[in-house]
Protein backbone atom coordinates (compact mmCIF):
# COMPACT_ATOMS: atom_id res chain seq x y z
CA UNK A 1 0.00 0.00 0.00
CA UNK A 2 1.65 3.41 -1.16
CA UNK A 3 0.64 6.18 1.50
CA UNK A 4 -1.15 9.56 -0.42
CA UNK A 5 -0.89 12.70 1.78
CA UNK A 6 -1.84 15.33 -1.40
CA UNK A 7 -4.17 18.08 -0.63
CA UNK A 8 -5.05 16.06 2.90
CA UNK A 9 -1.70 17.01 4.54
CA UNK A 10 -2.76 20.29 6.24
CA UNK A 11 -5.77 18.02 7.91
CA UNK A 12 -3.37 15.78 8.87
CA UNK A 13 -0.93 18.13 10.40
CA UNK A 14 -3.92 19.87 12.42
CA UNK A 15 -4.79 16.16 14.12
CA UNK A 16 -8.00 15.27 12.75
CA UNK A 17 -7.17 12.50 9.91
CA UNK A 18 -6.13 8.81 10.95
CA UNK A 19 -3.60 8.84 8.74
CA UNK A 20 -1.83 11.05 11.48
CA UNK A 21 -1.12 7.87 13.50
CA UNK A 22 0.84 6.65 10.85
CA UNK A 23 3.39 9.48 12.25
CA UNK A 24 3.00 8.61 15.53
CA UNK A 25 6.75 5.97 16.77
CA UNK A 26 6.28 3.80 19.40
CA UNK A 27 6.79 6.57 21.82
CA UNK A 28 3.52 8.02 20.38
CA UNK A 29 4.86 11.14 19.42
CA UNK A 30 3.92 12.59 16.20
CA UNK A 31 6.79 13.27 13.99
CA UNK A 32 6.75 16.46 11.95
CA UNK A 33 10.10 15.64 10.08
CA UNK A 34 8.39 12.46 9.02
CA UNK A 35 5.33 13.80 7.25
CA UNK A 36 7.03 16.72 5.82
CA UNK A 37 9.38 14.53 3.86
CA UNK A 38 6.07 11.98 2.49
CA UNK A 39 4.75 15.39 1.23
CA UNK A 40 7.62 16.08 -0.07
CA UNK A 41 8.31 12.68 -1.50
CA UNK A 42 4.25 13.10 -3.24
CA UNK A 43 5.27 16.52 -4.57
CA UNK A 44 8.17 15.33 -6.68
CA UNK A 45 6.61 12.64 -8.02
CA UNK A 46 7.42 9.86 -5.92
CA UNK A 47 5.74 7.69 -3.29
CA UNK A 48 5.94 6.18 0.20
CA UNK A 49 4.62 2.93 1.26
CA UNK A 50 2.70 2.81 4.64
CA UNK A 51 5.40 0.58 6.06
CA UNK A 52 8.26 2.70 4.93
CA UNK A 53 6.38 5.15 6.54
CA UNK A 54 6.54 4.30 9.94
CA UNK A 55 9.82 2.96 9.92
CA UNK A 56 10.86 6.66 8.79
CA UNK A 57 8.72 8.19 12.16
CA UNK A 58 10.62 5.58 14.47
CA UNK A 59 13.57 6.63 12.98
CA UNK A 60 12.79 10.12 13.18
CA UNK A 61 11.58 10.13 16.85
CA UNK A 62 14.95 8.00 17.90
CA UNK A 63 17.17 10.71 16.27
CA UNK A 64 14.48 13.16 18.45
CA UNK A 65 15.06 11.47 21.59
CA UNK A 66 18.78 11.44 21.21
CA UNK A 67 18.64 14.94 21.03
CA UNK A 68 21.05 15.05 18.28
CA UNK A 69 18.23 16.24 15.62
CA UNK A 70 20.55 19.63 15.35
CA UNK A 71 23.57 17.57 14.08
CA UNK A 72 22.00 17.07 10.55
CA UNK A 73 22.67 19.79 8.14
CA UNK A 74 21.37 17.05 5.02
CA UNK A 75 20.53 13.52 5.66
CA UNK A 76 19.24 11.08 2.94
CA UNK A 77 17.89 7.30 4.02
CA UNK A 78 17.10 6.25 0.42
CA UNK A 79 14.21 5.31 0.55
CA UNK A 80 10.61 5.37 -0.62
CA UNK A 81 8.76 3.76 -4.09
CA UNK A 82 10.90 3.61 -6.79
CA UNK A 83 9.94 5.53 -10.10
CA UNK A 84 11.65 6.53 -13.44
CA UNK A 85 13.16 9.32 -12.14
CA UNK A 86 14.07 7.99 -8.53
CA UNK A 87 12.04 10.71 -7.13
CA UNK A 88 11.68 9.28 -3.74
CA UNK A 89 15.15 7.95 -3.20
CA UNK A 90 16.49 11.54 -4.57
CA UNK A 91 14.28 13.23 -1.86
CA UNK A 92 16.38 13.99 1.78
CA UNK A 93 14.93 13.69 4.34
CA UNK A 94 16.55 16.35 6.56
CA UNK A 95 17.96 19.72 4.80
CA UNK A 96 18.73 21.80 8.02
CA UNK A 97 18.74 21.51 11.89
CA UNK A 98 15.28 21.75 11.98
CA UNK A 99 12.51 21.69 9.74
CA UNK A 100 11.80 25.04 10.64
CA UNK A 101 15.53 26.68 10.37
CA UNK A 102 17.61 27.12 6.78
CA UNK A 103 17.49 24.43 4.67
CA UNK A 104 20.40 23.52 2.83
CA UNK A 105 21.41 22.68 -0.78
CA UNK A 106 19.19 20.84 -3.62
CA UNK A 107 15.47 19.98 -2.94
CA UNK A 108 16.41 16.41 -4.39
CA UNK A 109 19.90 15.66 -4.96
CA UNK A 110 20.56 15.79 -8.32
CA UNK A 111 21.02 12.33 -10.60
CA UNK A 112 23.61 11.67 -13.13
CA UNK A 113 23.16 8.09 -14.91
CA UNK A 114 21.70 6.18 -11.99
CA UNK A 115 18.26 4.04 -13.28
CA UNK A 116 15.92 2.54 -11.83
CA UNK A 117 17.68 -0.90 -11.86
CA UNK A 118 20.19 0.57 -9.42
CA UNK A 119 18.17 0.45 -6.57
CA UNK A 120 16.37 -1.70 -3.96
CA UNK A 121 14.23 -0.11 -0.95
CA UNK A 122 14.16 -3.52 1.18
CA UNK A 123 16.34 -6.56 1.50
CA UNK A 124 19.96 -7.27 1.74
CA UNK A 125 20.58 -5.31 -1.43
CA UNK A 126 18.42 -2.24 -0.33
CA UNK A 127 19.78 0.86 -1.27
CA UNK A 128 21.42 2.59 -4.30
CA UNK A 129 24.05 0.69 -5.95
CA UNK A 130 27.08 2.79 -7.95
CA UNK A 131 30.20 2.04 -10.69
CA UNK A 132 33.26 3.36 -10.89
CA UNK A 133 32.82 5.41 -14.01
CA UNK A 134 29.70 7.81 -14.00
CA UNK A 135 27.09 7.37 -11.65
CA UNK A 136 27.08 10.05 -8.85
CA UNK A 137 24.11 12.59 -7.19
CA UNK A 138 24.88 16.48 -6.80
CA UNK A 139 23.67 17.29 -2.95
CA UNK A 140 24.00 21.57 -3.44
CA UNK A 141 25.43 21.41 -0.08
CA UNK A 142 28.54 23.65 -0.27
CA UNK A 143 30.73 24.17 2.69
CA UNK A 144 30.23 27.54 2.45
CA UNK A 145 27.04 27.65 2.87
CA UNK A 146 27.15 25.96 6.38
CA UNK A 147 27.26 27.83 9.70
CA UNK A 148 30.19 26.86 10.48
CA UNK A 149 32.67 24.36 9.35
CA UNK A 150 34.88 24.13 12.43
CA UNK A 151 33.37 21.45 13.57
CA UNK A 152 31.86 18.85 11.09
CA UNK A 153 30.51 15.47 10.42
CA UNK A 154 30.44 13.07 7.75
CA UNK A 155 28.65 9.32 7.53
CA UNK A 156 27.44 7.04 4.82
CA UNK A 157 25.97 3.18 5.31
CA UNK A 158 27.16 0.80 2.89
CA UNK A 159 26.57 -2.38 1.91
CA UNK A 160 30.87 -3.04 2.41
CA UNK A 161 32.69 -5.00 0.01
CA UNK A 162 35.87 -4.17 -0.39
CA UNK A 163 37.31 -1.56 -2.99
CA UNK A 164 40.04 -1.74 -5.57
CA UNK A 165 41.30 1.70 -5.31
CA UNK A 166 41.20 4.77 -3.66
CA UNK A 167 37.03 5.25 -3.75
CA UNK A 168 34.59 8.36 -2.42
CA UNK A 169 31.35 7.84 -0.93
CA UNK A 170 30.99 11.00 0.01
CA UNK A 171 32.82 14.35 -0.29
CA UNK A 172 33.93 17.40 -1.29
CA UNK A 173 37.71 19.54 -1.80
CA UNK A 174 38.82 22.58 -3.03
CA UNK A 175 42.36 23.48 -3.76
CA UNK A 176 43.95 23.76 -0.26
CA UNK A 177 44.48 20.65 2.85
CA UNK A 178 42.34 23.20 4.68
CA UNK A 179 39.62 22.41 1.94
CA UNK A 180 39.11 18.79 1.97
CA UNK A 181 35.97 16.99 3.27
CA UNK A 182 35.46 14.01 2.92
CA UNK A 183 35.24 9.64 3.60
CA UNK A 184 37.65 7.91 1.52
CA UNK A 185 37.49 3.85 1.41
CA UNK A 186 40.65 2.69 0.33
CA UNK A 187 42.93 -0.50 -0.08
CA UNK A 188 45.23 -1.16 3.11
CA UNK A 189 47.96 -0.62 0.94
CA UNK A 190 46.68 3.13 -0.33
CA UNK A 191 46.36 3.59 3.60
CA UNK A 192 42.83 1.70 3.91
CA UNK A 193 39.89 4.07 5.08
CA UNK A 194 40.14 7.42 6.04
CA UNK A 195 38.14 10.39 7.01
CA UNK A 196 39.89 13.85 5.72
CA UNK A 197 38.04 17.08 7.69
CA UNK A 198 40.72 19.97 6.96
CA UNK A 199 44.24 19.55 6.87
CA UNK A 200 44.63 16.39 8.83
CA UNK A 201 43.53 13.11 8.23
CA UNK A 202 42.21 10.18 10.45
CA UNK A 203 41.26 6.13 10.28
CA UNK A 204 41.56 2.72 10.96
CA UNK A 205 44.41 2.11 8.41
CA UNK A 206 41.95 -1.06 7.09
CA UNK A 207 39.61 -1.70 3.82
CA UNK A 208 36.84 -2.48 6.42
CA UNK A 209 34.59 -4.74 3.64
CA UNK A 210 31.76 -5.43 6.19
CA UNK A 211 28.31 -3.91 5.67
CA UNK A 212 27.51 -1.00 8.17
CA UNK A 213 28.09 2.62 8.94
CA UNK A 214 31.27 4.47 8.21
CA UNK A 215 31.36 7.87 9.80
CA UNK A 216 34.13 10.94 10.90
CA UNK A 217 33.75 13.14 13.05
CA UNK A 218 35.59 16.93 14.02
CA UNK A 219 34.25 18.31 17.07
CA UNK A 220 36.71 20.38 17.48
CA UNK A 221 40.52 21.60 15.48
CA UNK A 222 42.34 19.07 17.26
CA UNK A 223 39.98 15.79 17.70
CA UNK A 224 38.89 14.37 14.95
CA UNK A 225 37.72 10.73 14.98
CA UNK A 226 36.96 8.02 12.61
CA UNK A 227 34.05 5.60 13.45
CA UNK A 228 32.57 1.88 12.46
CA UNK A 229 28.92 1.35 13.59
CA UNK A 230 29.09 3.27 16.23
CA UNK A 231 32.64 2.52 18.00
CA UNK A 232 35.45 4.50 17.55
CA UNK A 233 37.85 3.09 15.36
CA UNK A 234 41.78 3.71 15.27
CA UNK A 235 43.22 6.47 17.34
CA UNK A 236 41.95 10.24 17.44
CA UNK A 237 43.82 12.33 15.55
CA UNK A 238 44.79 15.28 18.03
CA UNK A 239 47.04 17.01 14.99
CA UNK A 240 45.39 20.93 15.05
CA UNK A 241 44.06 21.50 11.77
CA UNK A 242 42.49 24.28 9.93
CA UNK A 243 39.16 23.81 8.06
CA UNK A 244 38.13 26.20 5.49
CA UNK A 245 34.95 26.47 3.69
CA UNK A 246 34.46 26.54 -0.32
CA UNK A 247 31.82 26.76 -2.64
CA UNK A 248 31.74 23.20 -4.18
CA UNK A 249 29.11 20.92 -3.58
CA UNK A 250 29.04 17.66 -1.90
CA UNK A 251 28.79 14.29 -4.01
CA UNK A 252 27.51 10.84 -3.01
CA UNK A 253 29.20 7.96 -5.01
CA UNK A 254 31.68 10.12 -5.90
CA UNK A 255 34.02 12.60 -4.73
CA UNK A 256 33.71 16.30 -5.52
CA UNK A 257 37.38 17.25 -6.96
CA UNK A 258 37.49 21.24 -7.07
CA UNK A 259 34.30 20.66 -9.42
CA UNK A 260 34.93 17.79 -10.72
CA UNK A 261 33.55 13.87 -10.05
CA UNK A 262 36.01 11.24 -9.39
CA UNK A 263 37.06 8.41 -7.45
CA UNK A 264 33.81 6.85 -8.11
CA UNK A 265 32.30 4.36 -5.63
CA UNK A 266 30.94 0.92 -7.05
CA UNK A 267 29.07 -0.51 -3.90
CA UNK A 268 25.28 -0.01 -2.58
CA UNK A 269 24.64 3.25 -0.35
CA UNK A 270 21.76 3.01 2.56
CA UNK A 271 21.90 6.22 3.72
CA UNK A 272 24.69 9.54 4.43
CA UNK A 273 24.57 12.77 6.43
CA UNK A 274 26.24 15.58 6.23
CA UNK A 275 26.50 18.00 9.66
CA UNK A 276 27.86 19.23 13.01
CA UNK A 277 30.48 17.77 14.80
CA UNK A 278 29.22 14.26 16.53
CA UNK A 279 30.49 13.40 20.21
CA UNK A 280 31.64 9.55 20.72
CA UNK A 281 28.36 8.96 22.02
CA UNK A 282 26.07 11.03 19.62
CA UNK A 283 27.90 9.06 17.32
CA UNK A 284 26.73 5.71 18.76
CA UNK A 285 22.71 7.20 19.29
CA UNK A 286 23.13 8.10 15.83
CA UNK A 287 24.10 4.01 14.57
CA UNK A 288 21.65 2.61 17.30
CA UNK A 289 18.77 4.80 15.40
CA UNK A 290 20.12 4.09 11.77
CA UNK A 291 20.51 0.00 12.63
CA UNK A 292 16.80 -0.08 13.97
CA UNK A 293 15.87 1.46 10.03
CA UNK A 294 17.72 -1.03 8.58
CA UNK A 295 16.18 -3.97 10.19
CA UNK A 296 12.87 -2.48 10.00
CA UNK A 297 13.76 -2.49 5.92
CA UNK A 298 15.58 -5.72 5.74
CA UNK A 299 18.23 -4.28 4.91
CA UNK A 300 20.63 -5.87 7.47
Amino acid sequence: MSLKLGSSFARINAGSSSVKRMFRGASGIWNADAADWIKRVEANGGGVSTSTAGAVTAFCNAIDAAGIRDRFHRLNLFCGNSDTSLNAVRTPLYRGQSLSGTQYGNALDANNNFVPEDYAETGANGGLIGNTTTKYLNTGLTPDALPSVATCHLAFWTRGGSVAGVRRPLGTEATTLAQRFFIDRRPVASGGDLTYIGSSANGNGTDDATPGLFAGSRVSATDLRFYRDGMQSGLTQTASSTMTAHDKPFFVFAGNGNGSPGNYYERRLAAYSIGDGMTAAQILLYYNALNSFMEALSRT
